[in-house]
C-alpha cells in the first residue's frame, strides 16, 4: 500500500532534475510504500527526456505551463498516498527523510503535518548553512519539504492557483488554522539557493505575499 506520495514540480530545471529524482527514488523507506510523481509544468528545455529516463520509478505528468500551484494540485489529485510532500526540482532530500516523516504521521493521528530543517547547499552540493524552521515565519518562507495529510489538503481546498508566488505561504496559513504541525529538528531537506531559484526575487515575493496575506485576513 502506498503510504506517501512525493510530488516533484518542475519547470525548466532539467539541469538539476536528475539529482532531485535520484534522491527521491533512493529513500530508505520500502519502495512499495511510496511513489514519486513528477509534474512537468510545460518545460521548454530537455526536462521531458530527463524524466523519461526514470520512467520505471516515477509517475510522469506533463501539463501546459500553468504555475507551481496548479502543477502541485495536479500532483496531489494523482497521488495514491495518505501523505503528501512536495519537493522543488532543483532541491533534493536526505535518504531517511520520507521514512522519518511518514512514521511520525502514521503513529500520531493528532499531528496534521511534519516539517524539518534544511541544509543550504551550493553548486558542488557542499553544505554551506543550516536553515532552522523553528519559527512560523521560517515555515512560511520554506514550504517545500513539508509532509501533509492528503485528506487535510483536500479539506482546505489545495493550493490557490491564482497565486503565482507565495503559494506555500498561503497554503500553510490556511492549514495552520485547522491542523497542528510537528517540528522535526533534523536537517533532512537540501535547499539549493542559486540565481534562478524560485524564491530569489525578493521584491516579487513581497508583492505576492501581501496578496496572500490579504486573502487570508479575517473579514470584519
Amino acid at each position: 500500500m502506498v503510504k506517501t506520495s512525493i510530488i516533484i514540480t518542475n519547470f525548466n530545471y532539467a539541469r538539476y532534475l536528475g539529482r532531485c529524482i535520484r534522491s527521491c527514488i533512493n529513500q530508505s523507506m520500502p519502495h512499495e510504500d511510496y511513489e514519486v510523481i513528477v509534474v512537468d509544468d510545460g518545460s521548454t528545455d530537455h526536462s521531458k527526456k530527463a524524466i523519461e529516463s526514470f520512467a520505471d520509478r516515477v509517475k510522469p505528468v506533463f501539463i501546459e505551463h500553468s504555475g507551481v500551484a496548479y502543477a502541485s494540485n495536479i500532483g496531489i489529485r494523482e497521488a495514491l498516498g495518505m501523505f503528501i510532500v512536495r519537493i522543488d526540482a532543483d532541491d533534493y532530500i536526505n535518504q531517511n527523510m520520507l521514512l522519518f516523516m511518514t512514521e511520525i504521521l502514521v503513529w500520531n493521528p493528532d499531528i496534521g503535518f511534519v516539517y524539518c530543517d534544511h541544509f543550504l547547499v551550493n553548486e558542488k552540493e557542499e553544505k554551506i548553512g543550516r536553515l532552522r524552521l523553528n519559527t512560523v515565519e521560517m515555515l512560511y518562507n520554506h514550504g517545500a519539504g513539508i509532509m501533509f495529510r492528503k485528506s487535510n489538503l483536500e479539506a482546505i481546498g489545495l493550493y490557490d492557483v491564482t497565486l503565482q508566488n507565495c503559494e506555500d505561504y498561503d497554503l500553510v496559513t490556511r492549514y495552520l488554522k485547522n491542523f497542528d504541525g510537528y517540528y522535526l529538528k533534523l536537517p533532512l531537506y537540501r535547499y539549493f539557493k542559486h540565481d534562478n531559484s524560485l524564491t530569489s526575487d525578493k521584491e516579487e515575493r513581497v508583492k505576492w505575499r501581501k496578496l496572500a496575506t490579504d486573502k487570508n485576513r479575517p473579514e470584519v
